[in-house]
């Protein structure tokens, strides 16, 4: 019996369809969830536009009058913000740029997989990627981890083409499409070595890539020299000790790994068990990828979804505290769910199955529904707090920002307002440390929503305020008090 095929204009109304979804969520304010880490990414394009591009020395909004911190190297920002020096800044402008980035991600994924299997299984898996919670969210915010994925996707691809061909050119052209996500993000990479291997040995080709490994210095080189720059960049940070939690990131593998104790934790794992069922794969693609893979797990392409697998897994474990914490750093699972997911649907549609379809456009519809529920949520609060503090400054005043628990790395009220200065966590806006950055540091405003705050601070030290006033919020109850700081 012939196998049915999935129409072309199918995958084409698909695809244009839930391309066309992101565009439902455009607004021109950062969203949830997560909307820390886009802060920062936002303010480091919004720093670029306005001082000019600058990669090798990027600053945050809450390193105050010293401003540089380098984590990752912020290449896919300095894009953005290029764009805009030339086009005008608009977050439209950096949503259509960094979606262009998800589909440059798309694009690779189909790529490999149609080499790896068929065109038509990487059309049921293009779809399932498109349509997964994650992929709905991320791929129009102002978030850089596609633009890293869709770099290892394109290095993957071109390996296996280079293995496949014994072709030297290719095998650079994968090294040289390594470095951006090098730079960018190493953890999104490294992991795709072991499927690598596996589809090398099943070519009979280990000794030739062996022999010509060398060519992924150029990524580790780079990756190297970011490393040793960003260390030195970090060590020159002021000693604000005196401000609770503050460090220098000259050691960051706390932050990365994390401890022995979160690998133990059921908490944690349920968290990551929930994460996974529905937001990587949601209801209907988790149990498709396990059909999938229950299906085809005697197939010749096996064994390299089960080192892409272990790789995945060695991911999380090694990178456990992100993973635990972000949901973003659970984007690498994306590929390899839509991939097995995607195997199960095209079986039904090739054996003359409704049901192949009929699972596709549920898939779809549930991962649509759960994103449009649970993600796109604008702290409006935030956002009013952030619009006073800009119409209450300028560009060259570094303000003060105390919030609740927000700590000195928090972004998400002064990057919104594209101001520098120090955020403060309640219990930590002492009247001396707040002296202490306005007379050495020159913080030159005091915002906060506790008005305990602002009277202790007037109270001890009654010369170092030029004005005071207090705002009504409509977005909570209370007022936000702002004192003006005398110059130091």
């Amino acid at each position: 019996m012939a196998q049915q095929t999935f129409p072309y204009a199918y995958f084409w109304i698909l695809t244009l369809l839930l391309i066309g979804i992101r565009f439902l969520h455009f607004q021109p304010q950062l969203d949830m969830p997560h909307d820390w880490r886009q802060a920062d990414t936002d303010f480091y394009i919004w720093d670029f536009t306005e001082h000019g591009v600058d990669i090798m020395h990027p600053r945050v909004a809450w390193m105050g009058s010293h401003g540089e911190l380098a984590l990752e190297c912020p290449l896919p920002e300095a894009i953005v913000a290029q764009l805009q020096r030339w086009l005008g800044s608009s977050m439209v402008l950096s949503r259509s740029v960094f979606l262009l980035f998800f589909l440059f991600c798309v694009y690779y994924f189909f790529k490999t997989t149609a080499w790896l299997f068929t065109t038509r299984i990487a059309q049921t898996a293009t779809l399932i990627f498109l349509a997964l919670p994650l992929s709905q969210f991320y791929a129009r915010a102002i978030h850089i981890d596609f633009f890293a994925l869709g770099f290892a996707y394109a290095m993957f691809y071109y390996v296996l083409k280079a293995v496949a061909s014994s072709s030297l050119r290719l095998l650079l052209l994968s090294s040289l499409l390594a470095v951006p996500v090098f730079l960018v993000k190493v953890p999104y990479v490294f992991y795709l070595a072991l499927p690598i291997l596996v589809y090398t040995w099943q070519q009979k080709k280990l000794a030739w890539l062996m022999t010509r490994s060398v060519v992924f210095v150029v990524p580790l080189l780079f990756f190297m020299l970011w490393q040793k720059h960003a260390y030195l960049i970090n060590d020159a940070a002021p000693d604000w000790s005196y401000i609770l939690h503050y460090r220098k990131f000259t050691d960051n593998a706390s932050w990365y790994f994390g401890t022995w104790q979160q690998r133990l934790s059921l908490y944690h794992w349920k968290i990551l068990t929930f994460r996974m069922a529905l937001e990587v794969g949601g209801l209907i693609g988790i149990p498709l990828a396990l059909a999938g893979w229950w299906r085809h797990r005697k197939a010749q392409q096996m064994p390299i979804l089960y080192a892409w697998a272990i790789g995945l897994l060695l991911y999380l474990m090694i990178f456990f505290n992100l993973n635990a914490i972000h949901n973003y750093y659970q984007i690498p699972f994306l590929g390899l769910v839509a991939i097995l997911a995607g195997w199960a649907v095209h079986t039904l549609i090739a054996a003359r199955s409704r049901w192949g379809i009929g699972l596709l456009l549920v898939l779809i519809t549930c991962s649509t529904a759960y994103a449009e529920y649970h993600y796109y949520e604008r702290p409006q609060e935030l956002e009013e707090i952030s619009n006073i503090v800009n119409e209450h400054t300028s560009i060259d005043d570094f303000p003060i920002i105390v919030y609740q628990d927000f700590d000195c790395k928090n972004p998400r009220i002064l990057a919104r307002a594209h101001r520098m200065g120090w955020s403060l966590e309640s219990k930590a806006a002492k009247a001396e440390v707040i002296e202490k950055l306005r007379k050495e540091e020159g913080a030159s405003h005091l915002f906060c929503v506790d008005p305990k705050i602002a009277n202790d601070f007037k109270n001890q030290f009654p010369l170092a305020v030029m004005e005071a006033d207090s705002m009504p919020l409509k977005h909570r109850e209370g007022y936000l008090y702002q004192l003006k700081l005398q110059p130091r």
